[in-house]
């Protein structure tokens, strides 16, 4: 099932009080995999709250006054980048545009700062959901990543 092209959305700090509804969302093997490499399912408690750190500006998408989706900021300065980690969509709104409308919006975010020439995101699997969704963002695929196995997805800032 499609759904709308531009959801009603919008991003917002994350807060810990989301933490567990977030760790849900990590509903299969396959996507703590995809979200962030992890293999110990079913994830632990505190894998949300081990994700925050100083360096990292995390955010949820709210719809109709919900969390919809959750994703990072990962401060690159050696790049003069930000990355987009950690993206991961409530599994009931999968395949509506949350997704993309949340990689839209950290995109404006990041490409906000002075200090930021490009946006990148790392994609360490085949999943054809998740290019498909960054690329509908606006990012183009230009190689593989350097430090380990995987796809290096960017857009340019200005």
């Amino acid at each position: 099932m499609s759904g709308p092209a531009h959801p009603k959305a919008d991003i917002v700090p994350f807060t810990q009080q989301y933490s567990q509804t977030v760790r849900g969302w990590l509903d299969s093997k396959e996507t703590l995999y995809d979200v962030c490499r992890g293999k110990e399912y079913p994830p632990a408690n505190d894998i949300v709250d081990n994700w925050q750190r100083k360096d990292v500006n995390s955010y949820l998408l709210m719809s109709a006054g919900k969390p919809v989706a959750y994703a990072e900021l990962w401060n690159r300065p050696n790049e003069m980048a930000v990355e987009i980690a950690h993206l991961v969509v409530d599994p009931t709104k999968r395949g509506e545009g949350f997704g993309t409308r949340m990689v839209q919006l950290l995109y404006e975010q990041g490409s906000a700062r002075n200090d930021v020439a490009k946006v990148i995101i790392n994609l360490y699997n085949e999943n054809s959901v998740a290019l498909s969704c960054f690329l509908k963002a606006g990012f183009e695929l230009v190689g593989t990543t350097t430090h380990t196995q995987g796809l290096r997805i960017l857009r340019m800032v200005r």
